[in-house]
């Protein structure tokens, strides 16, 4: 089967997956959800305006047949006989059994004024106008004394084409109000999208043009609030992508760098443990000092090589927030005894202790915070002329402890601050010689172990600004209530 060997993973550009696509059909519903609600809306509206016309036409007629069906009824009751009909109406007199007595009014409307004696019983009892069935005619019955009916009648072909002319007006109106509506959808689908449609364009553009996105999305065409705020949201998941990718090359590069540097030093101790095993083969060691000697140079190259392992380890607990012991600890001893453990011998470095309070306690690991401090004078002699001293300050300052590690050498540049707690990072080409003529052994780790040490203290580790010479500060948390002033007592520890 052929494969594209260190080909570029093919895009998907499927009908179904482009911006295109989507917009086109969003704007298609949004069009067609519009004309349906609106063309409801407007048929919902002459329905009920040709109902209420409708309605109150009928009202008016029935308000006209009554008036006067009331007034003849009660003249006939007067012996006044049947009176001519007005408004439009027309009247016929009834005997009992529904023969015709007398009629008034148009006689179009009273040739249809048949009415059966059950629909007159009937229609007398509800008082009201009633619907001539099958005829345009809206009529009322009253019942006289002498059992003769009153029938008066109006006639509905007016109302009826008052009605069907305003249907057919509306007919005629919504039909091109609908097209027209149709068109402006479209039109205002185009327009109102266009920023949308340039938005996804944008993203896909950006998305497409590289793996880390360095574009920014804009929109163009007078872009509506909504818009603008998408558009911000897409800015900002664009610069946190690219903030998270600058990230994860800024960390891919220190771990190559920190790979590299950790072969590096590996590769020291290992060439002279190698070249010696070489010679030992070869029987060049038979000389028993010889032999000494080469046995003494792979011990310090061996224990230089588990020092350097053990303090990459310790970064990589600290780094995935490994707990360290949280024992009660006097920072005061820790302070002593990390000065007399460091004191050089054989050498005119002056290194001296002052504990400032009597009450130093904190909760934590007493063998790293040892170290911790060890590391920093070890900067100090591995840096630093042999005339150089140095001060390790124990204090107290509010609910923190203060160590200070203060020297007076040439400094650190102020251009190499930001880098000295980096893994493997040494701001000089070389160090000074110890007392034995050798440059001092330091691995690069001191200062970024001391660091992490600090920080998983729940602490800090900074260098503080100073005329002359390096000058570290760690704080720590205090555990506890503590007694006693900065100034209560002083010992110093020369």
């Amino acid at each position: 089967m052929p494969t594209d060997a260190g080909g570029a993973p093919r895009r998907r550009t499927g009908r179904g997956f482009g911006p295109g696509r989507a917009l086109r059909s969003l704007s298609r519903r949004f069009s067609r959800g519009f004309l349906l609600v609106t063309t409801v809306g407007v048929l919902a509206t002459e329905v009920y305006c040709a109902l209420t016309l409708s309605y109150r036409l009928q009202q008016r007629t029935d308000q006209l047949v009554s008036h006067n069906h009331d007034r003849r009824m009660d003249a006939l009751r007067a012996g006044r006989g049947l009176l001519p009909a007005e408004d439009g109406c027309g009247a016929v007199l009834l005997d009992d059994r529904g023969g015709l007595l007398s009629s008034a009014g148009d006689s179009d409307i009273t040739r249809q004024l048949s009415l059966s004696v059950a629909e007159l019983r009937a229609w007398a009892d509800s008082g009201r106008p009633r619907a001539v069935a099958g005829r345009p005619l809206r009529a009322k019955v009253g019942h006289l004394p002498d059992g003769s009916y009153l029938v008066t009648a109006r006639s509905t072909v007016a109302d009826r084409a008052a009605v069907r002319t305003l249907a057919g007006i509306q007919a005629v109106i919504t039909l091109p109000l609908i097209a027209l509506l149709a068109l402006g959808a479209r039109w205002n689908r185009r327009r109102a999208l266009a920023a949308l449609r340039e938005l996804a364009l944008s993203a896909r553009r950006i998305a497409e043009g590289s793996e880390e996105p360095t574009g920014r999305v804009e929109v163009a065409t007078r872009p509506v609030d909504e818009l603008e705020s998408t558009a911000d949201t897409f800015n900002y998941l664009l610069r946190r992508i690219e903030e998270s990718s600058a990230l994860r090359r800024e960390a891919a590069r220190s771990l190559y760098e920190l790979v590299g540097a950790a072969s590096h030093e590996l590769r020291t101790p290992l060439t002279a443990i190698t070249g010696y095993a070489q010679l030992a083969r070869l029987g060049a060691l038979e000389d028993p000092r010889r032999l000494e000697q080469a046995m003494e140079q792979v011990h310090q190259e061996t224990v230089r090589m588990v020092s350097l392992v053990e303090d990459l380890l310790l970064l990589a607990r600290l780094s995935q927030d490994e707990v360290l012991e949280q024992d009660p600890v006097d920072l005061a001893q820790v302070c002593v005894r990390a000065v007399e453990r460091a004191r050089p011998h054989g050498t005119r470095h002056t290194l001296r202790c002052v504990v400032e309070g009597p009450h130093h306690r904190v909760a934590g690991d007493r063998q790293r915070l040892e170290q911790t401090i060890g590391n920093l004078l070890g900067n100090v002699l591995a840096h630093t002329p042999e005339d150089t001293s140095a001060e390790v300050r124990l204090s107290l300052v509010g609910d923190r402890h203060i160590i200070d590690v203060i020297d007076d050498g040439s400094g650190i540049p102020e251009a190499l601050r930001k880098r000295v707690f980096e893994p493997f990072f040494r701001g000089e080409p070389g160090t000074p010689p110890g007392p034995d003529d050798r440059p001092y052994s330091g691995r690069g780790l001191g200062l970024t172990v001391a660091a992490a040490v600090v920080q998983a203290h729940g602490g800090t580790l900074g260098i503080e600004p100073s005329e002359r010479g390096a000058w570290f500060r760690i704080s720590l948390p205090a555990l506890g209530r503590r007694h006693g002033t900065n100034a209560a007592t002083s010992a110093s520890v020369p």
